[in-house]
């Protein structure tokens, strides 16, 4: 091998040494991006002084600078995924009285928007936005009538409610689903509407969840 072919190939290593480390930096650049945007609006954090000072290194190599608007897209499209938590029984039939239904388990739940608290059975939004809440319950020998409301905060949001007519049996599972805008620290929970109700919290009839929908208030919302 030459002294040229040598060379070449040094420069060749060098070359995809830098990339690698630019690759990198991006990614951190990316990391520290998405970690202020989980306090800061976009807008916001793309005005201040640390996103300046975290972009600023990809201008310095003019060589070979770096197209931050990918990063930037990429970025976006990261936030406006949708954040999705489940919630369901933990395989148990129990009685409830009237109150807040608390025997959850998490099946998924994104902890930048979510959080659960489980003694109290509340859930908590951590971002304002666009939420869709679904919700079902597996009601169990009840008399006449059956009923739940999907609570924000103090206030009933949705309610669900079966009756079973005379020599029917005694179970169904009652669902209902809707849209709301909620600001941050709001909390969603389960309240029975009538004492001493039986449910089952077997794996897939009693649930809850939400998927945060966007950022868009509906019209007219201040």
């Amino acid at each position: 091998m030459t002294s040229l072919s040598v060379l070449q190939n040094h420069l060749e290593m060098e070359r995809g040494r830098e990339r690698g480390r630019k690759v990198k930096k991006a990614h951190l650049v990316l990391q520290d991006l998405q970690d202020h945007l989980a306090l800061r609006g976009p807008q916001e954090y793309q005005e201040s002084q640390e996103f300046q000072e975290a972009t600023q290194w990809g201008h310095q190599d003019h060589r070979d600078p770096l197209d931050l608007r990918d990063l930037r897209d990429h970025l976006e499209l990261r936030e406006h995924q949708l954040a999705v938590v489940h919630l369901q029984g933990q395989e148990t039939t129990i009685q409830v009285k009237e109150g807040v239904l608390k025997n959850w388990k998490t099946i998924a739940m994104h902890q930048r928007v979510f959080k659960m608290h489980s003694r109290s059975g509340e859930l908590e939004v951590l971002q304002d936005g666009m939420y869709f809440i679904y919700s079902q319950v597996y009601f169990l020998n009840f008399t006449d009538i059956a009923s739940y409301e999907v609570m924000i905060d103090k206030d009933p949001f949705l309610r669900c409610t079966r009756s079973i007519e005379t020599g029917q049996r005694k179970f169904n599972t009652c669902y209902t689903a809707g849209v709301c805008w909620l600001r941050a620290r709001q909390r969603i929970s389960i309240r029975m509407v009538y004492d001493d109700t039986s449910i089952s919290m077997t794996n897939h009839t009693t649930f809850l969840g939400s998927i945060r929908l966007g950022e868009a208030p509906p019209s007219g919302h201040s």
